[in-house]
């Protein structure tokens, strides 16, 4: 039986730790008015568009802009694609790569 060496990047792969499943950012999100939304992050609540720069502010200082980021789009207003664009854009803007919208729809 012939005997193999493996190469030392195999070896790398076979004792790399396993990566921790990263908890996401979730940026609750609830409409106030036609223009206005409630925006939530890790505690901090932003009403935009008027704390536009203190969101975004906020969001450069989190650490780990690896984690997926998840926007939760809470109420009974629908959300207008401009407010939640802008969101989506703060956050790219801030790092973030992995976004997702996950929307509530209004009841009727």
């Amino acid at each position: 039986m012939k005997k193999t060496l493996l190469t030392s990047a195999a070896l790398g792969l076979m004792t790399a730790p396993v990566a921790a499943a990263r908890t996401p950012l979730t940026i609750g999100v609830t409409m106030t008015g036609d223009a206005a939304a409630q925006v939530t992050i890790e505690g901090a609540q932003f009403v935009l568009p008027d704390e536009q720069e203190r969101m975004s502010t906020a969001l450069k200082a989190l650490p780990d802009k690896n984690r997926p980021v998840t926007i939760a789009v809470l109420g009974r207003v629908a959300a207008p694609y401009r407010a939640i664009g802008g969101i989506i854009y703060l956050a790219q803007s801030a790092g973030f790569t992995q976004i997702k919208v996950l929307n509530q729809p209004p009841a009727d």
